[in-house]
């Protein structure tokens, strides 16, 4: 087994995967370099393209000219009401790596199997396909059928997967943008479902984020809906400043 001695882990939320880029930036200008990433859903994707090595700015401009029906379609159907078909094709594109072991910085992207009701955290196959499973979150999104087993959204079972790193890191930087608040938000069966989603992660987040030598949790971040891009670059910036701070003492 591989030992590193930094692994970065991006927890799941959406839109709010901005932040991951901002915080992303602050380490890199400190010469924080992760040597194994772990990510999922919206850290899943934020994962890729780091790992790809390309530069979180460049990430940013890249991601925010894509905004959320861009990436994605209507498709009523009894399995999930979008399909993400655009947000694969973009990793095609821009992503110059088909498997998951050809990227330059090792990543593991968190998934949950549906069929076997367990997580599986998957480090080699088909890049595009494990990273849209990851990033699709029940009932809004239609799950992704890989070989002949059906799988959704890791963040159901483990919105910050620190599990596969901390045993082969010696340091692990986790990065939660799903913390709870109050909302009176609950109008439509979007919202709720995405409010029942998170409120049902919370205490498994909570819980492992105090495995992490390093816990970073944007201030705010939990007041931006995880649908909307509108607010990118404010999610950019306040991880960026939040996570300058928090190493400016050293790490």
């Amino acid at each position: 087994m591989t030992n590193y001695s930094l692994g970065l882990v991006l927890g799941g939320g959406g839109a709010r995967g901005f932040a991951h880029l901002g915080v992303a930036k602050a380490l890199l200008e400190k010469g924080i370099q992760p040597d194994i990433i772990s990510g999922v859903s919206a850290g899943a994707i934020a994962g890729a393209f780091l790992a790809s090595g390309m530069d979180p700015d460049d990430i940013f401009k890249l991601l925010k000219e894509q905004d959320f029906m861009k990436i994605s379609h209507f498709k009523m159907s009894k399995q999930g009401f979008i399909r993400l078909d655009g947000l694969k094709n973009q990793i095609k594109i821009h992503i110059p790596f088909k498997n998951l072991e050809d990227l330059p910085t090792p990543l593991i992207v968190a998934v949950c199997n549906l069929n076997k009701a367990r997580m599986e955290y998957i480090s080699s196959g088909p890049l595009a396909d494990i990273v849209l499973a990851s990033s699709s979150i029940p009932i809004l999104f239609s799950p992704v059928k890989m070989g002949d087993q059906v799988y959704v959204d890791g963040g159901v079972l483990d919105n910050l997967p620190i599990k596969p790193l901390r045993k082969i890191c010696d340091k692990v930087i986790a990065v939660n943008i799903s913390p709870i608040h109050d909302t009176d938000k609950l109008d439509n069966l979007f919202q709720i479902a995405t409010r029942v989603f998170h409120v049902s992660v919370d205490k498994s987040t909570i819980k492992s984020g105090k495995l992490a030598d390093l816990y970073i949790e944007p201030p705010g971040v939990d007041h931006y809906d995880i649908l909307r891009v509108k607010y990118a670059e404010e999610l950019f910036h306040i991880a960026y400043e939040h996570t300058k701070e928090l190493i400016s003492s050293g790490f």
